[in-house]
């Protein structure tokens, strides 16, 4: 029976242990997800922005430390192609934070037979 019981401790512990650091993960996905929406919402700001423009406005673009003359086009072309990046990147992470949520609901089932197990 003391056998059985530490065996079930030790698989206790370990599940536990699986669910904290998935748990973890699903935050971090959350973190990054807000991350991105942010970055988002600036590109999409500025575009908005630019193009209240006229067409023959001077831009620049950062580049590291210093600035580059791009045509207006451009930089709105390069705003667009940061957005869908990021909502494919959301995508990602959002199918990535479902699976690991449900590995979080499936250790917690799995902690909670065990423990009916032992009664």
């Amino acid at each position: 029976m003391s056998n059985f019981d530490s065996e079930l401790k030790n698989a206790f512990q370990q599940l536990q242990l699986k669910v904290a650091v998935t748990t973890q993960q699903v935050k971090l996905a959350e973190a990054q997800i807000a991350q991105i929406s942010r970055n988002i919402t600036h590109a999409r700001l500025t575009d908005q922005e630019l193009s209240l423009l006229p067409a023959e406005t001077k831009t620049y673009q950062s580049v590291g430390r210093m600035f580059i003359l791009e045509p207006i086009d451009y930089v709105r072309l390069n705003l667009k192609t940061k957005i869908e990046e990021g909502e494919l990147k959301i995508k990602a992470i959002e199918q990535t934070k479902e699976r690991l949520q449900k590995n979080v609901k499936d250790q917690e089932d799995s902690i909670r037979e065990m423990l009916s197990a032992r009664h």
